[in-house]
């Protein structure tokens, strides 16, 4: 299983929020306060620490989502945040092997139990 940690920067956060209302299954109308924004993984992973037991690598980035004239103008884009994912070193893992266990000697006889 992959785990990203992401950090978000507030002060951005806070021009993003938008309200959006609906009804819900029982008919009544909700209003909730939403950010929607992208987290994209990097081309290529950056190490910003390494220590004997795992490096954190920087692997995604976050930012707020263009509309097509926004992309078809070349807007710059917003980042909002980065995500970072941490890596174990296999070097430190202990493979321990399995004791094999010859089985015992079975002695058949005719007993019905």
């Amino acid at each position: 299983m992959a785990e990203i940690q992401v950090t978000l920067n507030a002060q951005a956060l806070r021009n993003l929020v938008t309200k959006r209302s609906y009804k819900n299954k029982d008919g009544q109308d909700v209003e909730v306060q939403e950010i929607k924004f992208k987290l994209v993984e990097v081309k290529e992973a950056k190490t910003i620490f390494t220590s004997d037991k795992y490096k954190i690598n920087k692997t995604h980035f976050a930012c707020v989502i263009q509309t097509k004239e926004e992309r078809d103008a070349k807007a710059d884009t917003i980042y909002i945040g980065e995500g970072f994912t941490t890596v174990w070193n296999a070097d430190n893992v202990q493979v321990h092997q399995a004791e094999v266990i010859s089985p015992k000697h079975v002695v058949e006889d005719d007993l019905p139990f």
